[in-house]
């Protein structure tokens, strides 16, 4: 599979590269400013929350357009990259609207042993997928239909990506620790960071878990 994530992310490089200088880095740049801004601030309660639902919607968010990309790949379908910034707009609302709600109800399901937390979370990372479907019914219905057939796998997936991301972002700060360095500088290695990490990510959890689109990847 890795080789399958890498000869997409080369046959759409070009693409990924528009869609990085246009849309990922400069979202990327302002959800880490309003991260940075309300790390910064002492007058508001559950800021950490904040924090951690602007790090989400960030990633969910940047999702559709790479799976449009993908989906177009395994179905072998042209497209241009301002196809890529319609589908960014398009699904923007269905996007938030699910992650919101899902990250509510992880949040206040912590307190029933996390199971509902553990599920949401899981879903968080599925409903970009499913951002294709003409009904929000059939979205639904394929992110549970992929709960119930992959769900240690998707959980493993969360986990990964996240370490994944941890070690990638702690090895930068490791590697300026003997820089002066402000915040600003900070956003701008973690933008790069995702504008690379992103579409390797994104293409990987397509191929993985919309198996109908196409090829058999994979295998």
């Amino acid at each position: 599979m890795i080789r399958d994530i890498t000869d997409m992310f080369n046959r759409h490089l070009l693409n990924i590269i528009l869609i990085n200088l246009v849309l990922v880095m400069p979202f990327t740049f302002f959800i880490f400013s309003a991260i940075a801004y309300f790390g910064g601030l002492e007058t508001i309660q559950l800021n950490n929350l904040i924090i951690v639902f602007l790090i989400i919607i960030n990633f969910t968010a940047l999702f559709p357009p790479f799976f449009y990309m993908a989906k177009n790949d395994l179905s072998e379908t042209p497209y241009s990259w301002m196809d890529l910034l319609k589908v960014f707009f398009g699904e923007f609302g269905y996007i938030g609207f699910f992650t919101i709600v899902l990250f509510l109800i992880g949040m206040f399901g912590s307190v029933l042993l996390f199971i509902p937390t553990v599920l949401a979370t899981a879903a968080i990372l599925l409903i970009p997928l499913f951002s294709d479907e003409k009904s929000i019914r059939k979205s639904i219905s394929g992110v549970w239909k992929v709960l119930k057939e992959e769900h240690i796998f998707i959980l493993l997936d969360v986990l990964i990506i996240a370490a994944l991301n941890l070690l990638v972002w702690s090895g930068s700060l490791y590697l300026l620790a003997d820089f002066e360095n402000n915040s600003f500088v900070y956003i701008i290695v973690r933008v790069l960071l995702n504008a690379f990490l992103f579409p390797l990510i994104f293409f990987y959890l397509t191929i993985k878990y919309r198996k109908d689109l196409g090829a058999a990847y994979g295998e």
